[in-house]
């Protein structure tokens, strides 16, 4: 027996699970003795715990049925996953390959015991405890295949990548793919290897990874390349390595800013081999055969979960459709591997702005199942407010969907575990990135479900309420980002933040923008307003899509009549008195009937009529000199005045019709930029698809030097 394979023990996971299972149906070991040989964590901050404790109103209906999923077969199945030479393949009702009687007419495997969920976390978690043992090892002994990297260099990308890209959504399992990358096991790829050096090499301060060594931009070329080469031969045939791949991909090339479309291609090509194996669905036929391990279903979940949350997120930033629908699948958000969950974390991938920050547990393993649960409602908000046919939904509908999704948000939050429980401005710790970017996300999801309440016109006539509390809601998430960035800076800096953290700035200053519009320079909204900015010149090194928000903003300000600040004396980690002044929030510092309120809401929709009559070629002669400003070429369809009795949008001065885009547009229908006599082109500050392919072409965006 080679030295290379008597290390790596590829099956060890499943030789676990047997020892158990002989114990188990021999009457030798009793369940209680067996958890005394491999102690569980702790209840509190297991990932398997969580599961049962969350209730399931954050998500739904289909929450309840990823759990029966999870807890007995179906007595219909509409999927059938077919297993040949040890891949699998899916296939539905109307397939030929579906067969109902499929499990009748061939030979049965060797029956798998069914084992205590306990136990087989117990298993995975042992076996994760010693893959990381062996990591050290097999690097000495010199048997991992680095593709010809210098190990060195090798081992400090792979180091990177485990600090922070993998905390991100745990697309990559470590205990087996470092084991396989000892003995060429299944569960690593050239492929993958190369995916996750190009992701590392933007946050190494090693200069050859660069192909120009001034150009941080040009970091991991040589990865990209081989990435390429390898790519061709493994479309040809579905992988969970190379799924893992593209969606490593994805998120690296997207943070490049010029890369959009590849990000995008990667990702649907990943979603599609999901499908082609599977790993959409929690089959019941799968786990009566003795060739899928444990282990495999582990890896199958995370996998697809973290496609779920990449496909989320980038249909949020692209502005395009989702691809994973929800009711296409029944995963259920389970993961039993909690061995990251209490490991030590300290920010080796991070540019620490002291030496002080103790570490943490990297609490991996809930976070990223909240993420999940975030996602989905994600997914919600995204196909009920940002699709093609919400122009067709009634106001009463779209505020009955914002109540339902409100609720679910609010559930989420409440429901939280108690170690995941951040307030920035209040917090003596800071815990690990990862979390905070969960926070970040929250709020983001706040903002994109309110705000198109507070910019429609015939609501606010309708239903002053709703507009008025949409905004409360919008202006305290746009309070609680800047006090969470702020945080993270001191902690972390965001010079190398992810793209999140960017983006939900972003978000943050297009509502202080406005509220400090109508308010004095020493107010707390134009604060925040100049720290966002602050963070924007601060994190573009890494993340060249931060200066398309920034360019967004400053025009936003220009037409607000906002001078845009000196930022060489901005800090964006600079509270001013910000820490105690930020949990008083807008609906804390004024009323219903508080006039500036009104004036605020009055501006989003100000800017929305002016766009508007752009569009249909009219000029609004019902700006005031007290409040004019530059009209907009909006890049994000508008939201309107109110409509006539008829229910059409009219020009308010002549009842002209205009074009009704109260949600969303058609895409490839946006207007074309307009200019006002001796003013800047402008466009709007639009939320979903900021960094779709819109805005590529106009150069005229007139943003200040960085």
């Amino acid at each position: 027996m080679s030295s290379r394979t008597s290390v790596s023990a590829p099956g060890a996971p499943e030789r676990v699970r047997k020892r158990v299972a002989e114990a188990y149906e021999g009457g030798r070991d009793s369940p209680n003795a067996a958890r005394a040989r491999q102690p569980r964590l702790p209840v509190s901050v297991t990932a398997s715990s969580a599961a049962h404790t969350t209730p399931s109103s954050a998500s739904g209906s289909v929450e309840a049925l990823r759990s029966s999923a999870a807890g007995g077969e179906r007595s219909v199945s509409v999927s059938r996953i077919v297993t040949e030479k040890g891949m699998s393949s899916y296939h539905g009702r109307t397939s030929t390959l579906f067969d109902e009687n499929a499990n009748h007419d061939r030979p049965v495997s060797e029956p798998r015991p069914k084992m205590p969920e306990v136990w087989i976390e117990n298993g995975l978690v042992a076996e994760a405890t010693r893959q990381r043992q062996l990591e050290d090892y097999n690097y000495r002994r010199g048997t991992l295949d680095f593709d010809g990297v210098d190990p060195d260099l090798g081992m400090h990308l792979l180091n990177l990548h485990w600090n922070r890209q993998h905390h991100a959504f745990l697309v990559t399992y470590r205990p087996a793919f470092m084991r396989d990358m000892a003995c060429a096991g299944p569960h690593f790829s050239k492929l993958l290897l190369n995916a996750i050096y190009f992701g590392a090499s933007k946050f190494s301060p090693r200069i050859e990874v660069r192909r120009d060594p001034d150009d941080a931009r040009t970091a991991g070329w040589q990865f990209r390349k081989r990435v390429r080469q390898l790519l061709g031969e493994a479309l040809d045939r579905s992988e969970i390595t190379t799924i893992q791949a593209l969606l490593v991909m994805t998120n690296s090339l997207f943070a490049l800013g010029d890369e959009r479309s590849a990000a995008w291609t990667y990702a649907g090509i990943a979603f599609r081999m999901i499908v082609d194996l599977g790993l959409h669905v929690d089959i019941p036929d799968l786990a009566s055969t003795s060739n899928i391990s444990d282990e495999d279903f582990e890896i199958r979940r995370r996998v697809f979960w973290a496609a779920f949350v990449v496909d989320k997120i980038q249909s949020l930033y692209q502005g395009r459709p989702v691809s994973i629908k929800e009711s296409d699948t029944l995963v259920p958000i389970k993961f039993l591997d909690t061995y990251e969950e209490l490991e030590h974390w300290a920010p080796f991938a991070y540019t620490a702005q002291t030496d002080s920050y103790p570490g943490s547990p990297a609490f991996s393993v809930s976070t990223f199942r909240q993420l999940c649960l975030l996602s989905v409602i994600l997914g919600d908000i995204l196909t009920s407010i940002y699709t093609e046919r919400s122009t067709k939904t009634s106001p009463a509908d779209l505020s009955t969907k914002l109540q339902s999704i409100h609720e679910k948000l609010t559930t989420w939050r409440k429901d939280l575990p108690d170690h995941l429980v951040f307030n920035a401005a209040k917090a003596t710790f800071i815990p690990p990135p990862h979390v905070m970017s969960l926070h970040a996300l929250y709020n983001v999801m706040t903002i994109l479900l309110h705000r198109p309440f507070v910019t429609d016109g015939h609501l606010y006539s309708t239903s002053r309420a709703i507009s008025v509390s949409s905004f409360k809601a919008c202006a305290t998430a746009a309070d609680n980002i800047v006090d969470l960035v702020r945080a993270y800076d001191r902690a972390f800096s965001v010079r190398k933040a992810p793209y999140l953290i960017s983006y939900a700035t972003y978000v943050a200053a297009t509502i202080h923008a406005r509220i400090a519009a109508k308010r004095g320079s020493d107010s707390h909204a134009h604060s925040h307003l100049v720290a966002c900015l602050a963070i924007f010149r601060e994190n573009q090194e890494t993340n060249w899509a931060v200066r398309r928000a920034n360019g967004v903003v400053q025009n936003l300000m220009k037409r607000l009549g906002l001078e845009v600040p000196d930022l060489e004396k901005a800090n964006p980690s600079t509270n001013n008195s910000a820490d105690t002044v930020s949990s008083q929030s807008i609906e804390q510092e004024e009323s219903l009937q508080t006039p500036d309120i009104d004036g605020i809401i009055e501006s989003f929709m100000q800017e929305q009529a002016n766009a508007q009559m752009l569009q249909a070629g009219q000029p609004n002669h019902n700006r005031n000199s007290s409040s004019e400003m530059a009209p907009t070429a909006p890049m994000h369809p508008p939201y309107g005045p109110p409509p006539d009795a008829q229910g059409a949008y009219t020009d308010d001065r002549n009842g002209m019709p205009m074009q009704e885009y109260p949600y969303g547009a058609p895409q490839g229908q946006y207007p074309q930029p307009q200019q006002m006599e001796g003013g800047p082109m402008t466009v709007d500050d639009l939320l979903y698809g900021l960094n779709g392919s819109a805005l590529d072409n106009y150069a005229f965006l007139d943003w200040e030097p960085m």
